[in-house]
């Protein structure tokens, strides 16, 4: 069952790690592999390409997990990792009967002993189990073994003995029907050969007896008649003296046996002793290359057999170094810049190239909290940021009002007024001390240095010394060694309760004089008060307060709590009600680290009453209590779609008319679908409507096409709004100008035909050409009556001059033949 790779030899169960790749395996002669850093893990340093989310560290060095937060969220939730699983802050975690630990503040856990530890102040002490946990023990003193004789009479009453075997040639595992483990005593037993002579043996823990002899067949509970027979025939005792046996072979004292370049095996006097053989060659190619990631042996394909089992030599196959645009990386090694681009940091990794990008990913619209409109807004740079794009709202990178930004992903997020970002110093701007023992440090490093490596230096003492080179001090290391955001925040630990301390803040870089500073804070941490001296309820004052009123909803803050009631905090849940109300309307849990919520569907122009309310975790016997509440009344009822509109006639033409309405607010596409323009002629045989959709800076007007010239009509708009109401304008009435008929006189019409003097009365109307072509048409049908005319005239000529026919004879006439030709001759004519 055992697994050869590489010249090594490996146990069944035993797992390799090969460096950050993958975890091995032996299972029954096989290396099952798979990767070090499962999902929802994933490598550390890999590219993270959501803005949103960002990577934590793990109980794995290896490995990280994506940590993401919505977009409405006000903070990501902080969360641990203890062996490949994920807790939120607060949470207890049992491991085992070892220890208990928390997750803490900034994905930290701390861990400390389950069971306090026992100590017997006298003779007269007992440990016993504890009842409250199952993994601990208690002391009970002043106590003597005569006070629990009946129980220990009672309880050995208990012990029946079930059935026992043999586990080897000189030890019997003994079950009884409860657990010997929540027990005081144990009892006692005695075994026999043959029922007739007993012999006491002392019951280990577990149930085991260690016999004196062998063949023993049976056993029972001392004083009792609870005999029972042992299973199994003991094994056969080995001669160590003569011979070992190993897999079926049998051993000579001394005799070495080579078990396939496995394991080495010795017959001794005491027995068989083996031992894993591992080959020389690789011990300390980590020092010989540290950048190796895969060795060769030498011969390459190397196979063990007896007694060659290691190879002479081993060689590096592959370092991991990655071969971009020509030039080759070591592994782990930055890509510079001048050869990706500025918006682009790439690492070689495991011989391929890894990229990510630096630029925020830009929208494809300006965002809606700019300061001017959208349509003034622009792509453009940052005064110190010359590689990515922003949208801004002018020229320099600078939305107008504005005298610093700071940019966040998706818009901007202003300022106060004169604020300006030293750019050689660090500047702190959260530090407070959240407990009796630790202080925490949010600052801001300057821009030029992110992406560089370094550490952070916190130099800090509590004496009066002026000099801060003699101070305590605490190296922070962020990932990866890499500053890679502005904003950093750490825990200064192990601190004195109620002292105050002078702090200092340096950037140490790497390669680098350059060593930005804070000023010199001070703070004092707080009293360490004791849980157990807590009453059941803590009054506090969580300073609730209303940010923004409307008439149906009204933004509740409140301040943010220290990490002293934060251990008292699971939740927090809003209640309200009407002032008139009975019973109060309670939020969803709401999670502790968010500060504002949202009070919705509430009634308008209405006094109400608020409050915040603690949920504690469960077993918790300290909660807090907040004593005030807020009253607030919502605002009156605004009907945003109260708006008039107004129709006008703007210019009116034979066959058209151009309409305009205002009233409609800006952007009209939030209010408006459809217009649609309705009008009637005095004939009143129906209406004719034209449709216009409602657009963003869109103009305010639109055309009527197909009217007839000289008619008068009434007008009016109706105004599909996006609250599913319609709401109708104003009533024009207008007549359309009168249509100019064309002169009857040909060369006048031709005139104006080969001229194309056709004028912008005229355009659009049909009474003209239809003029134009009856008088053609008579013209044409005249000229084919003189025609016919001419054709009968013609005709009535010709049929005159024929001479009638020859007078014949009777005879002649009278022959059928003759008769027919006359005939046929003057149907001819």
């Amino acid at each position: 069952n055992t697994c050869f790779v590489g010249g090594l030899t490996y146990e069944n169960g035993e797992k390799i790690e090969h460096e950050c790749d993958s975890i091995c395996t032996c299972i029954n002669g096989k290396m099952n592999c798979s990767d070090r850093c499962k999902g929802p893990f994933f490598r550390k340093g890999k590219k993270v390409d959501d803005p949103l989310c960002e990577p934590k560290d793990t109980e794995d060095p290896c490995c990280s997990i994506l940590v993401c937060a919505a977009d409405t969220a006000t903070e990501p939730l902080e969360v641990c990792f203890y062996k490949n699983k994920t807790y939120n802050r607060g949470d207890k975690i049992e491991d085992g009967c070892e220890s208990l630990c928390t997750c803490e503040h900034s994905g930290k856990t701390s861990c400390k002993p389950r069971c306090a530890p026992i100590t017997k102040t006298s003779d007269r002490c007992l440990e016993v189990p504890d009842p409250t946990d199952s993994c601990c023990k208690k002391v009970l003193c002043d106590v003597t073994d005569s006070d629990h004789e009946p129980e220990k009479e009672h309880e050995e009453a208990k012990h029946k003995l079930l059935t026992g075997r043999y586990v080897n040639s000189s030890a019997i595992k003994l079950e009884f029907d409860i657990d010997l483990h929540n027990v005081l005593t144990l009892p006692e037993i005695e075994v026999s050969e043959n029922k007739t002579s007993w012999t006491p043996v002392k019951l280990l823990s577990g149930g085991y007896l260690q016999i004196p002899k062998p063949n023993i067949e049976y056993v029972k509970v001392k004083d009792t008649d609870d005999i029972i027979k042992v299973d199994n025939v003991p094994p056969p005792l080995i001669d160590s003296k003569k011979n070992c046996e190993y897999k079926g072979r049998q051993l000579k004292i001394n005799e070495e046996y080579n078990d396939n370049c496995t394991s080495l095996c010795v017959c001794r006097d005491t027995g068989l002793q083996c031992l894993k053989m591992e080959c020389p060659t690789y011990f300390g190619v980590d020092v010989l290359n540290p950048n190796c990631i895969e060795w060769d042996t030498e011969p390459p394909n190397f196979v063990p057999s007896p007694p060659n089992c290691c190879p002479s030599s081993l060689k590096c196959k592959n370092t991991g170094s990655c071969d971009y645009k020509g030039v080759t990386y070591n592994n782990w090694q930055q890509i510079p810049t001048n050869v990706t681009g500025c918006e682009k940091r790439c690492f070689c990794e495991m011989g391929k190239v890894e990229c990510q990008n630096i630029c925020p990913p830009v929208t494809a619209h300006p965002p809606i909290n700019m300061e001017c409109p959208p349509h003034s807004a622009i792509l453009d740079h940052l005064p110190d940021d010359d590689c990515c794009l922003y949208w801004t709202c002018g020229s320099g990178g600078s939305p107008q009002g504005i005298n610093e930004q700071q940019l966040y992903p998706g818009g901007f997020i202003n300022l106060p007024p004169g604020f300006q970002q030293p750019q050689d110093e660090i500047d702190v701007h959260t530090l407070e001390a959240i407990d009796a023992h630790t202080i925490r440090l949010a600052f801001t490093v300057p821009r030029v240095i992110i992406g560089l490596p370094g550490r952070v230096e916190v130099r800090y003492t509590y004496k009066d010394d002026n000099d801060p080179n003699t101070w305590q001090r605490q190296i922070f290391a962020p990932p990866n060694d890499l500053i890679e955001t502005s904003q950093l925040e750490f825990d200064l630990l192990g601190l004195k309760e109620d002292t105050e301390y002078k702090i200092k803040i340096t950037i140490m870089l790497r390669d680098l004089q350059n060593t930005p500073s804070s000023r010199v804070y001070t703070v004092r941490t707080l009293k360490d008060i004791p849980l157990t001296t807590l009453p059941p309820m803590i009054p506090i004052e969580p300073n609730l307060m209303i940010t923004d009123i409307n008439a149906t909803w009204v933004n509740v803050a409140w301040r943010k709590f220290t990490e002293h009631e934060l251990q008292f905090i699971d939740g927090v849940q809003l209640r309200y009600k009407e002032i008139d109300g009975k019973i109060y309307a309670a939020t969803p849990l709401i999670h502790r680290a968010v500060t504002i919520y949202t009070l919705e569907n509430l009634k308008p122009n209405t006094k109400y009453e608020a409050g915040i309310y603690f949920i504690p975790f469960p077993g918790q016997q300290t909660e807090l209590h907040a004593e005030h509440m807020i009253h607030f009344t919502t605002a009156n009822e605004v009907d945003s779609y109260g708006f008039n509109v107004t129709l006008e006639i703007s210019q009116v033409k034979a066959t058209s008319v151009e309409i305009t309405w205002s009233g409609v607010p800006y952007p009209e596409d939030k209010y408006v679908n459809i217009y649609r323009a309705i009008y009637q002629s005095d004939s009143g045989k129906g209406d004719f409507s034209t449709f216009k959709i409602a657009k963003r800076d869109s103009q305010p007007k639109t055309t009527i096409m197909d009217l007839k010239p000289g008619v008068r009509y009434r007008l009016w708009l109706e105004v599909y709004l996006t609250n599913g109401k319609i709401k109708t304008s104003n009533v024009q009435d207008f007549t359309t100008k009168p249509g100019s008929a064309p002169s009857l006189g040909a060369s006048t019409i031709q005139g104006k035909l080969e001229a194309g003097d056709l004028s912008e009365h005229n355009k659009g109307d049909y009474y003209g050409p239809l003029v134009i072509v009856a008088i053609l048409a008579a013209i044409a049908i005249l000229s084919t009556l003189i025609l016919l005319l001419i054709l009968v005239k013609r005709h009535s000529q010709n049929k005159a001059a024929i001479t009638p026919p020859p007078r014949v004879s009777q005879s002649a006439y009278d022959n059928p033949t003759y008769k027919v030709e006359i005939q046929q001759e003057t149907m001819d004519l």
